[in-house]
């Protein structure tokens, strides 16, 4: 697979439904090259039904989509800085009302070796939290709600090195950014 041939797929969504189906097929390996890569990592981000004793409903996420994409995009270039051998990004996230059981996060990543595209995984998933403009409301059973902060962004680069800061460059060399609003 040749360097024009790398995949980094984007997308902030506000479909009904997360298919994380279809962003695991962009996964699949290239028809001529069968066997090119040894492992596939995945994460789905779904939402929980219990908070501190509350009945979680749903969660409704607000993002600056144009910003979101460009911030994935940034991160999954920082990836592939870190682990050279990733051959396809994917990130995709829900914005707009998602309940409980729910996904509203899809991550994944393809490398010929597990431990490259476990670790892009979770690199990706923890710096994405910290630095993605997405913002989230747990709404209640009881009809109350609280804007969500998520305690693990507290410190930034807490796991991993600081990332660099965010280009806005809209030249992304082959690379898909792709927006859908509700």
């Amino acid at each position: 697979m040749s360097s024009s041939d790398l995949v980094s797929f984007v997308a902030i969504t506000g479909d009904a439904v997360l298919d994380c189906a279809t962003y695991r097929s962009k996964l699949d390996e290239p028809p001529n090259r069968p066997g090119l890569c040894g492992a596939v990592a995945t994460f789905e981000g779904l939402t929980r039904d219990d908070f501190q004793g509350k009945k979680v409903l749903r969660l409704e996420y607000e993002a600056y989509a144009p910003m979101a994409a460009r911030v994935m995009l940034r991160i999954c270039e920082q990836a592939r800085e870190k682990w050279p051998s990733l051959k396809k990004l994917v990130a995709a996230h829900r914005t707009g009302h998602v309940p409980s059981g729910s996904a509203s996060i899809f991550i994944g990543a393809m490398s010929p070796h597990r431990g490259d595209a476990m670790d892009a995984v979770r690199y990706l998933i923890d710096t994405m939290k910290e630095e993605v403009p997405v913002w989230k409301k747990e709404r209640y059973d009881d009809g109350s709600g609280a804007w969500k902060e998520n305690p693990d962004c507290k410190a930034p680069g807490k796991r991993w090195a600081a990332s660099s800061a965010a280009a806005d460059d809209d030249k992304r060399d082959g690379r898909e950014v792709r927006l859908r609003k509700e």
